[in-house]
């Protein structure tokens, strides 16, 4: 598919899209609780996290999902479209259980290193195939104190979280650095929000024997960073949008800090009762923002740094290069494609604001890259090749750009 943006002013009003990251705990959880989740959006990435937990005996009725009467492996063989969050969360999820189970996927996701939680739980009596997909895993924990090297995900911390919940507490403790520690946060967060109780001290994370989950009835919360490429193109176009459903922004940073981010470049930019309103203004500033607790940040900083006054400055990048795209360099490939002035490094990206000129992209198979162009081409006009991509995360994207003024042409 091929979608032509011309130059648009973005206004108006647009519900968040669902935050994957939220769907896909929740989905998770249902192994320990029925779940019901209103208006669900079936990205690919929440399908992705249907198939997981019914492996595990979770039976799906529409968009209620109930805890298995007997929790075991339903099946030896999974594959997943795309999702890393979901294979990384289903490993220590699969180890905990116990048993034998095929797992493969995408060539994205054949690509995506493994090493960390092999590694961890190759040491507590579940052996494996291979470091990368396809493998098989074997066997089952038998000890619920984890050591695991915090710098390759937080994803398999977030699994393991949940693991041993099924396994009825433990320990992970996490060696050198703590990548992308917002979204463990985040994890901890939903589980002790349903009764669950886990701490975290340091790099030590303590799970108690978990007393019996409430069950969740709601909606999923809306998601900043999806929200926030059309923030950006009512930044860039001029314009200005209401953002609704959104959650309360929390202490710790990580992606909610879209809107301080937006602010401090000198857009309208703030948050209240669920509502994110961003307006443009006159000229914009450069910032130098820290990322390594949220990295993907970045694709959304990106778009108002091409037309800010100065150098912006992200740093904190390092584990961008294994996203779905090497995003260090994807970011500022598209970026220079649409001539604006952009440099990496093995930590940072380097953004030189200017004017961006039309152009257009081939989706690398990555879907923030390819709404990130979408920002950009909103004020300058491109095309974007392969725009089924967004589909990953919000397949909603093309229809909700143009509700808001986005001139939009789309070839199939």
């Amino acid at each position: 598919m091929k979608v032509t943006l011309k130059k648009s002013r973005i206004r108006g009003s647009i519900a968040a899209p669902q935050s994957k990251s939220w769907a896909i705990r929740l989905l998770f959880l249902s192994i320990l609780t029925d779940v019901e989740l209103h208006d669900l959006t079936l990205s690919e990435d929440v399908l992705d996290a249907i198939d997981a937990v019914k492996v595990f005996g979770v039976a799906a009725d529409g968009r209620r999902f109930y805890r298995p009467s007997e929790l075991r492996l339903h099946k030896d063989y999974i594959y997943f479209r795309g999702s890393a969050t979901v294979l990384r969360m289903f490993i220590p999820i699969a180890a905990v259980v116990g048993g034998r189970i095929t797992i493969d996927g995408s060539e994205n996701l054949r690509r995506r290193p493994l090493n960390a939680v092999i590694n961890a739980l190759s040491e507590k009596g579940v052996m494996f195939s291979s470091t990368r997909l396809p493998i098989t895993m074997e066997g089952r924990i038998r000890d619920p104190h984890i050591s695991i090297y915090g710098g390759e995900s937080s994803q398999y911390i977030s699994g393991l979280m949940m693991a041993l919940m099924i396994a009825g507490g433990g320990t992970i403790n996490i060696g050198g650095r703590i990548a992308s520690k917002s979204y463990i946060n985040l994890t901890l967060e939903i589980i002790n929000n349903l009764g669950g109780y886990i701490t975290m001290h340091g790099n030590k994370i303590s799970v108690e024997p978990p007393i019996e989950l409430a069950k969740y009835v709601g909606s999923v919360p809306g998601d900043y960073l999806l929200a926030s490429f059309y923030a950006a193109a009512a930044i860039l176009t001029e314009g200005y949008l209401s953002i609704y459903g959104l959650p309360k922004p929390h202490s710790f940073f990580g992606d909610h800090s879209i809107v301080d981010i937006y602010r401090s470049m000198n857009a309208v930019s703030t948050y209240e009762n669920g509502v994110w309103r961003v307006a443009s203004s006159d000229r914009y500033k450069a910032v130098e923002v820290d990322v390594e607790d949220s990295p993907d940040l970045a694709p959304s900083i990106a778009p108002p740094a091409a037309i800010s006054e100065g150098r912006t400055i992200i740093r904190g990048a390092e584990r961008l290069a294994i996203k779905e795209s090497d995003r260090i360099k994807t970011i500022v490939s598209t970026l220079r494609i649409f001539g604006i002035e952009a440099y990496t490094a093995s930590d940072r990206i380097e953004i030189v604001g200017g004017s961006p000129r039309e152009a257009g992209i081939i989706c690398p198979d990555d879907h923030r890259i390819a709404m990130m162009a979408a920002s950009i081409a909103s004020r300058s006009g491109g095309t974007i090749d392969r725009a089924e991509c967004v589909s990953k995360s919000n397949p909603n994207f093309w229809r909700d750009l143009e509700l808001i003024g986005g001139k939009i042409y789309v070839v199939p």
